[in-house]
């Protein structure tokens, strides 16, 4: 055996920087029929929130005799829900028409149809069909590509406290949230949940933390009139934080159009994606461009593109304040803002204020954001560090103020760096002038 003048041991101690999921969704909303507010699940599959929460089931809390309109059941369902009554080849199915209260724990039922079959005391009673919250989610599974992780979060059914599920919703690690089956209507602006949906990710996305920027999508109510419709966009909810959208649908659209902003990077825009939902009325060219002046999006389906597939027929935040017109420069910038600051904290505590350690300061943030100018991402970027400006000069040159700065620097351990990125948006309009000449 040879002798060993030096011995090395190596090992690896490589620097892994955080990361960072951009389209995780988090839907908010009602789940069973008389169920109680829950905490947040995660879900990568739709059949499994349909499971976590189903419409509901309750039982016959009187015996009944056929044929009869009536029954009491054990909970009160809302009025216009499909139920299956009772079990095996006895079961029935019948639609909810009035509800009336009763004392201890009774509740009568008015159906659209009689019953033909006796049933008993304790015999089942299921709801048909999904729960706000399982559809919801299963329909942002739907969009193709589809999101990775839905996250459900349940509220009371009967008296939902939106304020507590926005409190429960900061710490889950969401980019996009939704409302279940929830449009934006003439309720109280103060109070509507739209409205503390926008206050939500406005306030989270300022002081939340690294990695909780977010972004909330809302739908506007089929049922009002455009003009009602583009006043609603004010307030609070009128943010770049926010996304719009306008339909003519029965679908919970807001949770498609979050499926399909999840299905992407941050940097590809919303403009004319695919969305999975049934809709057969169109907005008219008027309407669309009252839409667009009011920064909301809508569901077209242009006429250019075979196959009369529906798309989202813009990218548009609710306000384009901050020149954060689109959705997808708010994305990229919580996305590259994440991505600087998660490989600029291994510096914190080792690097020191001078120009070896400003110099590896720049080197941190250029193996960010030089790959992402490769990937066509953004298309340049420039990183300025005034500390590293002066301490790059000869001393002798330095002014007394100068001087001071670095010295100033140095004793409070701040450094002050300014990072500018080009970011270069898709085309959203051509303008083609064709003369024909004879």
């Amino acid at each position: 055996m040879p002798y060993n003048y030096v011995t090395v041991q190596a090992r690896s101690d490589l620097f892994a920087p955080a990361t960072r999921a951009f389209g995780d969704i988090l839907v908010i909303g009602k789940g069973a029929i008389g169920s109680a507010a829950s905490a947040a699940r995660p879900f990568t599959y739709p059949d499994d929130a349909v499971k976590a929460y189903p419409k509901g089931t309750t039982k016959l809390v009187e015996k009944v005799e056929a044929p009869v309109k009536t029954c009491s059941a054990g909970a009160k369902f809302p009025v216009g829900t499909e139920v299956v009554i009772g079990k095996e080849d006895a079961a029935e199915v019948r639609t909810i028409t009035a509800v009336a209260d009763a004392s201890g724990g009774k509740f009568t039922w008015t159906l659209d149809e009689d019953l033909k079959n006796p049933h008993a005391v304790d015999d089942p009673v299921a709801g048909l069909g999904l729960s706000d919250l399982a559809a919801s989610i299963s329909l942002a599974f739907r969009q193709t590509p589809p999101p990775t992780v839905v996250w459900g979060l349940a509220v009371d059914f009967t008296t939902p406290v939106w304020t507590t599920a926005f409190t429960a919703a900061k710490d889950v690690p969401a980019q996009i949230v939704v409302l279940a089956n929830t449009p934006l209507n003439e309720q109280p602006a103060t109070n509507h949940p739209v409205a503390l949906l926008a206050d939500h990710v406005a306030k989270v996305s300022n002081t939340g933390g690294d990695g909780n920027e977010r972004i909330g999508v809302a739908m506007l109510d089929p049922t009002l009139t455009q003009a009602k419709q583009i006043a609603l966009n004010k307030g609070a909810i009128h943010d770049n934080r926010m996304v719009l959208i306008a339909h003519k649908s029965e679908d919970d659209v807001a949770a498609a159009v979050a499926g399909v902003i999840a299905g992407h990077e941050p940097h590809i825009s919303l403009l004319l994606k695919p969305i999975s939902i049934e809709m057969t009325d169109l907005f008219t060219a008027t309407e669309i461009q009252n839409y667009y002046d009011a920064s909301i999006n809508w569901v077209a389906s242009p006429v250019l593109l075979p196959g009369h597939a529906l798309y989202v027929g813009e990218g548009l935040t609710a306000s384009p304040t901050g020149g954060k017109k689109y959705v997808d420069v708010v994305r990229t910038l919580d996305d590259v803002g994440f991505r600087v600051k998660a490989a600029l904290i291994r510096a914190v505590g080792d690097v020191r204020i001078d120009r070896p350690g400003l110099r590896t300061i720049v080197t941190l943030v250029q193996s960010v954001l030089s790959p992402l100018v490769t990937r066509g991402v953004i298309e340049d970027y420039a990183i300025h560090i005034p500390l590293l400006v002066l301490l790059e000069r000869v001393r002798a040159t330095l002014s007394p103020d100068e001087l001071q700065r670095i010295s100033d620097g140095r004793s409070a351990r701040n450094v002050d760096m300014e990072v500018s990125v080009v970011y270069a948006g898709v085309i959203h309009q051509i303008a083609v002038k064709l003369v024909l000449k004879g």
